[in-house]
């Protein structure tokens, strides 16, 4: 059995110990090079089916917990293309630390939409087409404010999504996808502008924001051109 394979079974044998409530066996590849393994295969399937694909007018996203995965997949797709657009075209004046930023960055979330996929398999929506329009990649403000706004969606559609699920398997990742994004966007904020990581997104009680798919899908209709039926979204 090849690497690959071998470690996208350890993933799936996890998520279904996870459901049975017993404890997954320990598995000793490395994180990092599961996936940079996932990304991999994801991209080399990509260029594949880019060249013989002819896409429908509209994607259903799915209904129940596949449905959310999916929504969320949408999200992460938006967010692993922005960081590659922006690493491809660096803006003006990036200094070294911010280039390794935008390519951690990306890293993370190329890593987050291909474990989605992977947990979705066969039930994944095709990748969808992006417009990025808006957005001035040669800008640092641009950049760095459109960064803002695509890690604090990520967070409140996580935590809005999460209490839907009805298979809890699922939770241990989605949580810990919200916390790196919650670290993304401190970040992010404290080079835009020093000193403000915990603005006033944070609400009063100490708590991060939380979104139902609704209204990020609203959001989001601005940077996607392909369009959705997400009408049996749980919400």
């Amino acid at each position: 059995m090849s690497g690959k394979t071998e470690s996208i079974m350890n993933f799936n044998n996890e998520l279904e110990l996870k459901k049975e409530g017993l404890e997954a066996p320990k598995n000793n590849v490395s994180r990092r090079r599961f996936f940079q393994v996932a990304g991999g295969m994801t991209v080399a399937g990509m260029a594949l089916a880019a060249c013989h694909r002819t896409p429908p007018s509209t994607y259903f996203v799915g209904s129940g917990d596949i449905g959310l995965l999916n929504y969320l997949y949408i999200l992460k797709q938006v967010q692993a293309d922005f960081y590659i657009q922006a690493n491809n075209t660096p803006y003006y004046g990036m200094d070294e630390s911010e280039l390794q930023l935008i390519a951690d960055l990306r890293d993370h979330q190329i890593a987050h939409r291909d474990l989605l996929k992977m947990i979705l398999s066969s039930s994944a929506i095709p990748s969808i087409v992006i417009n990025f329009s808006p957005v001035t990649f040669a800008s640092r403000s641009s950049v760095l404010s459109y960064s803002t706004l695509f890690e604090d969606l990520s967070i409140g559609a996580i935590n809005g999504a999460i209490p839907l699920f009805s298979n809890t398997a699922y939770v241990p990742y989605l949580s810990k996808m919200a916390t790196v994004d919650a670290r993304h966007s401190a970040y992010v904020r404290d080079i835009a502008t020093y000193n403000s990581f915990a603005d006033s997104t944070v609400i009063t009680n100490g708590l991060d924001q939380s979104l139902l798919p609704r209204t990020v899908m609203k959001t989001l209709e601005t940077y996607i051109q392909t369009t959705f039926d997400a009408s049996q979204l749980p919400n």
